[in-house]
């Protein structure tokens, strides 16, 4: 080692080896960070996980909101109207008034979510929320 030049300390967290540099700031591998994001979105609190590795709560809780922000869910959905039968074309089904009110219906993967006229918008807000969070 030349003189005036300082060792980097390097400890071990969850098998990745964390350096802190000569200021006392440590470098999080992006891995860790990763995985530490994952475990609180499978349940864990961010207080438990900071407290695990001996970092700050506030930066694991802005680990976890940056890692939403990289989230790759589409930024819009596609709404598709439902389609009515014209008047005199060849098909023979009878609609009902109630088949001809508009509706909302929102195809997300698996899931198809049939939003009635009227539905209450606080509920429906509640609705897209869960369904986005279980994405």
């Amino acid at each position: 080692m030349l003189d005036g030049e300082v060792s980097e300390k390097v400890d071990e967290v969850w098998g990745f080896a964390v350096p802190t540099r000569s200021g006392g700031r440590r470098q999080w591998p992006a891995a860790l960070r990763a995985m530490a994001v994952e475990r609180i979105a499978a349940g864990e609190g961010i207080r438990e996980i900071a407290e695990e590795i001996g970092a700050n709560k506030s930066l694991v809780a802005v680990w976890v909101k940056n890692a939403h922000r990289e989230d790759p869910a589409p930024a819009f959905f596609e709404v598709v109207p439902p389609t009515a039968v014209k008047p005199g074309s060849k098909q023979s089904m009878a609609i009902s008034p109630e088949d001809t009110a508009p509706t909302c219906r929102i195809c997300i993967g698996d899931a198809d979510i049939a939003i009635p006229p009227g539905y209450p918008t606080d509920h429906l807000v509640e609705v897209l929320r869960a369904v986005r969070a279980s994405q």
